[in-house]
């Protein structure tokens, strides 16, 4: 019985991993099953987005909700800077004056980064986005309402109704 709560204890996170690395498939249009959004871990910024999976054939890179993707895929104490950009350096507080010029203190969990500061600028934009008509479409998560952002509007991830706006990193939904 021990050994078998030690296999799922050291195998099941790395199942999960390697779902997470997993390439998105949107599956199949099938009669059994509408289409729905579910979420995937996207590698190359380290976040969870929205997509819409077509019913049938779903990959392993595929959860319920952004939450179930986040706590699957993002160790809580990860941290990058915006675009998933390399940090210059570390600081300790905001404003802190041991950051190179062109870079601004991010805090994370502990500690902050040194991060370009254009970049930054740039990722921070995308993540509190704006439309020129209408309202930005919002979605529950566990801490409130927050901007619906995906990764890409070929994703098909906004709801019936509203238009998807492409970013550099991200879009989102008006």
């Amino acid at each position: 019985m021990f050994s078998l709560v030690l296999i799922v204890l050291f195998v099941s996170p790395a199942l999960c991993q390697s779902g997470c690395t997993s390439e998105l498939t949107f599956g199949k249009t099938c009669s059994q099953n509408k289409s729905t959004t579910k979420w995937y871990f996207d590698s190359k910024l380290s976040f969870c987005y929205p997509y819409q999976f077509l019913g049938c054939d779903e990959g392993t890179n595929s959860f319920e909700s952004s939450d179930l993707c986040l706590e699957s895929c993002k160790p809580a104490d990860q941290f990058s800077c915006g675009g998933n950009t390399d940090a210059d350096g570390v600081c300790f507080s905001p404003g802190d004056h041991g950051c190179k010029k062109g870079t601004d203190c991010v805090m994370g969990g502990t500690v902050g980064f040194c991060c370009n500061k254009k970049i930054q600028d740039e990722w921070n934009k995308e993540h509190s986005p704006k439309c020129s008509k209408g309202n930005v479409v919002q979605f529950k998560q566990w801490f409130g309402m927050t901007p619906l952002i995906g990764r890409n509007c070929n994703h098909k991830f906004c709801p019936t109704g509203s238009t998807c706006v492409q970013g550099k990193w991200t879009a989102h939904c008006c």
